[in-house]
């Protein structure tokens, strides 16, 4: 287990060169195993450098996808898993299918356009004879008007009322209106209409029978079902094949985008990538197997500081990789924090959230989010990992309830193991302070660490947050809790050698860095002397600010200790017994509550102290993440 802890995979640049005829099946291969992560080469690329075919074969492959996404449009199909790739595929076959495909859904819409187009007008116009009806006007009798001129149509605005006389008549059914008036007095009357948004239909008015209307809407609605389970059919027969074609050919996209990372000349391909040195076998095996002995790869045997990073934790320890991943990822030039990030992230959440039952529900979160991100598959890995926090803080919480001597927010039900907090907060508070400079110091270790590794050794040794200041920092550290303890204060030799000679070396760093390490000497002197002066104030006041910081840890852990006091409080004003519903209802509510909000914020400041005073005493987080070319492979024809 501890071989696997601060230590990074061993990721080693690899060169492949091979014959162009065996591109597909080799990243085919490659992209099934999922192990390269796929570089640009150091030559510029461009797209004339891709062999001509291989440049017309993406053409194609790119036209079917754009017409299988069509199809899929028109289908309102949403497309599904991308990535399935076949070892062989017969383009023109899958051409003539979508073109065929797209036909007949061209064709199913347009009638179906033109359906329901004659399906509005005849609905409209069973709609003008209701409301003829309504008025009590004969449709029929219309026609046969010789004397009068009539119109019908309807009006924008229904707030009116139908003049009672005058030299025309106007009947109104909601917004439909029907006018009748002598010649002569048409135009006045098609005016006074025209106020209040009128548009003339009487042209639709024709002599057809509500009967016939309602026999020509009913047949148009059933071929508008027979058209539609028509449709529903073409999408289930078609729609998995589109869904298949379509991961395929993203597949293909994929290969395509890989490709232009690749160098080629008139017969040969160049790969770059990198891989962990423990694929080196199964590489070979795998160009052994499509190439025979017509390929050379090449595996750098060194470690190169540019090579992407891939993280090796414990299964316990992964789902921190999370946390430490939003600051960045760790550079091959640092240690990997995240064992460290666990035990200080969860140790701070557990001291903040610290009640059995609370913690023990939490934990339960953490599992069902888990096994959610597990049916969900590899694209909700960060849900999972985020679940696995949860479960190892809830875990971290109970383990403190039990020393808090807390469950669902009550303190009387268990003994405490340690003590209350509401009852000794200031000894919580100088436990907290304590732990915060502990982790201060492993902080400061770790960035000694990485700078010796990188043979960095005057900022190791004796800048800011190196040797020198730590021996200072541990030091005050431990001075101050024996005073506080036992009340004796630091003799001179404490502070000549813990105290006085680090800050002598800290400000010599510019003098003994170039004598011992042959860097650079400072530029001015007196530049050198401000600077030194600014700094030690700096580290005096930086410091003594992020040890004061973790004093929020015992602080959110008596506000975590008052909600829960008020829950039983409001619990035993309703009822003093606590036994009745209305009691029970209450601790149920406070006790969500509590989860919910609490959780929330504890896990804030939790992330708050990791980042700030933490992870801001060595890491860098300017590492790239090592992403394999992967894709899914179906070894059979659709």
């Amino acid at each position: 287990m501890m071989n696997r802890m601060f230590v990074k995979s061993d990721i080693r640049k690899v060169t492949i060169a091979l014959e162009k005829i065996f591109y597909h099946e080799v990243y085919l291969e490659l992209g099934k195993a999922g192990f390269i992560h796929l570089s640009r080469s150091r030559d510029s690329l461009t797209d004339t450098m891709v062999d001509a075919g291989l440049k017309n074969e993406e053409a194609k492959r790119r036209e079917i996808l754009s017409g299988i996404e069509s199809a899929l449009n028109a289908l309102n199909i949403e497309p599904g898993e991308v990535g399935l790739l076949e070892r062989t595929r017969d383009t023109t076959q899958d051409e003539e299918f979508i073109s065929k495909t797209k036909s007949t859904i061209e064709r199913v819409q347009r009638l179906r356009s033109r359906i329901q187009e004659a399906l509005g007008v005849t609905t409209e116009r069973i709609a003008y004879l209701e409301a003829l009806n309504r008025m009590g006007i004969d449709p029929g009798a219309i026609k046969m008007t010789r004397l009068v001129k009539v119109v019908f149509g309807v009006v924008e605005n229904t707030d009116w009322k139908a003049p009672a006389q005058g030299n025309f008549t106007v009947a109104k059914a909601d917004r439909y209106v029907f006018g009748a008036a002598l010649p002569a007095d048409l135009s006045r009357m098609i005016q006074f209409l025209k106020k209040y948004g009128f548009t003339d239909k009487s042209g639709d008015l024709i002599e057809l029978s509500p009967e016939s209307l309602m026999r020509r809407e009913n047949t148009l609605r059933h071929r508008l079902e027979i058209l539609d389970g028509y449709f529903s059919g073409l999408k289930g027969g078609m729609g998995q094949t589109l869904m298949n074609l379509y991961s395929i050919y993203m597949g293909y996209d994929e290969v395509f985008k890989a490709l232009r990372m690749a160098l080629f000349s008139s017969r040969a391909m160049f790969i770059t990538g990198w891989m962990d040195i423990t694929d080196k076998q199964r590489l070979f095996s795998i160009l052994q197997e499509i190439c025979g002995n017509r390929f050379i790869a090449i595996v750098s045997e060194q470690r190169d500081p540019d090579a992407p990073v891939c993280l090796r934790n414990i299964r316990l320890l992964r789902p921190f990789e999370l946390l430490v991943k939003i600051m960045g990822m760790p550079a091959n030039s640092e240690i990997d924090p995240t064992p460290l990030t666990a035990v200080t992230f969860a140790l701070m959440f557990g001291l903040m959230f610290g009640d059995l039952g609370q913690g023990l529900v939490l934990a339960l979160g953490g599992v069902i989010l888990s096994r959610i991100a597990k049916k969900k598959g590899p694209s909700r890995t960060g849900l999972g990992q985020a679940g696995g926090v949860l479960i190892v803080c809830g875990l971290s919480a109970a383990i403190c309830g039990a020393l808090y001597g807390s469950i669902f927010s009550s303190e009387h039900i268990i003994p405490a193991l340690w003590f209350h907090p509401i009852e000794h907060p200031m000894g919580l508070f100088s436990v907290t302070i304590l732990m915060g400079a502990l982790f201060i110091i492993a902080g400061l270790c770790v960035n000694i660490i990485n700078n010796l590794m990188n043979s960095k050794y005057t900022e190791a040794l004796l800048e800011k947050r190196g040797l020198a200041i730590l021996v200072l920092y541990a030091a005050i550290v431990l001075l101050a809790v024996r005073y506080i303890r036992i009340g004796q204060g630091p003799g001179p030799w404490e502070v000549g050698g813990f105290i006085v000679l680090p800050l002598v070396l800290f400000s010599l760093r510019g003098v003994l860095g170039p004598a011992l390490f042959k860097e650079h000497k400072p530029h001015s002197i007196s530049e050198y002397v401000i600077e030194t002066l600014v700094e030690i104030l700096e580290i005096g006041l930086s410091m003594l600010a992020n040890t004061i910081s973790f004093i929020r840890v015992g602080a959110f852990a008596l506000s975590h200790a008052g909600l829960s006091i008020v829950t039983y409080t409001l619990a035993g004003m309703f009822d003093p017994s606590m036994k009745s519903a209305g009691a029970l209802t209450i601790i149920i509510a406070g006790n969500i509550f509590i989860i919910g909000f609490e959780g929330f914020i504890c896990g804030i400041q939790s992330l708050r102290l990791e980042y700030y005073e933490f992870f801001s005493k060595f890491f860098r987080g300017d590492g790239v993440a090592f992403a394999p070319f992967t894709l899914k492979v179906k070894t059979s024809e659709v």
